[in-house]
């Protein structure tokens, strides 16, 4: 995931630099059906990657603390299960 970071970090700085005008060639480059630098798509490309990533990282966490629960409440009913013989 830090990858994702990293590339949109660059990706932040050319942008920048390109709408400063230090690298007005990056302004030239543009994707006609949508009208926007390239640039700006590959942004936008990233942060959906960074998204799916983190929300698929979340749904990893809930089944581990899931797991963790499961494991915690069969111990417990084991315990109750040899309290009562």
């Amino acid at each position: 995931m830090i990858w994702w970071v990293f590339v949109l970090g660059v990706l932040a700085i050319l942008s920048y630099l390109s709408d400063v005008g230090i690298l007005s060639s990056l302004q030239d480059l543009r994707i006609p059906f949508f009208n926007a630098s390239i640039i700006s798509i590959l942004i936008l490309l990233c942060l959906a990657g960074l998204l799916g990533r983190m929300l698929q990282m979340a749904k990893k966490g809930e089944k581990e603390s899931f797991r963790k629960k499961i494991f915690e409440l069969e111990k417990e009913l084991k315990a109750l299960r040899e309290k009562e013989k």
